[in-house]
């Protein structure tokens, strides 16, 4: 069991650094060993599909509102 002082750091420094937290998490899930790779494939998904409504709909409202929506 690791000692939660030490899972504190570990969160800490993951958060220091997002890009090399983003590039280990690549690197594990595209291994497939471990059991977080199921739930690091669909947190990149919704991140991914999530991007994709947000700009669709600020396209969406900007043209609704600028050819005159009521």
């Amino acid at each position: 069991m690791t000692d939660p002082l030490d899972k504190a750091k570990e969160v800490v420094e993951s958060l220091e650094h997002p890009i090399e937290t983003a590039k280990e998490l690549e690197k594990e899930a595209e291994e497939g060993s471990s059991a977080r790779t199921p739930l690091i494939a669909i947190g990149g998904i919704t991140i991914f599909v999530t991007v994709v409504v947000v700009i669709l709909l600020a396209i969406t409202m900007t043209l609704y509102f600028v050819y005159g929506g009521k």
